[in-house]
């Protein structure tokens, strides 16, 4: 039996909506969200959902669904 580990973050092509450095999609064990790696603000993933990139879209096929 494989295992497959999906990965903790990648950088998507949205911009911050506070400093408009492009944004990091992260995970955890309990919640996936948005955080800005220069400014460090933290977003849910709703208002991005609109306009999720193929980074972002990869990245959440590969969530179980509760983190979302």
């Amino acid at each position: 039996m494989s295992f497959y580990f999906a990965p903790r973050e990648a950088r998507t092509t949205l911009p911050c909506p506070e400093c408009g450095e492009k944004l990091d999609i992260r995970r955890t064990c309990h919640e996936a969200y948005m955080q800005c790696p220069a400014c460090r603000r933290r977003f849910d993933l709703a208002p991005f959902i609109s306009r999720m990139d193929d980074v972002m879209e990869e990245f959440l096929e590969r969530l179980f669904v509760d983190r979302v």
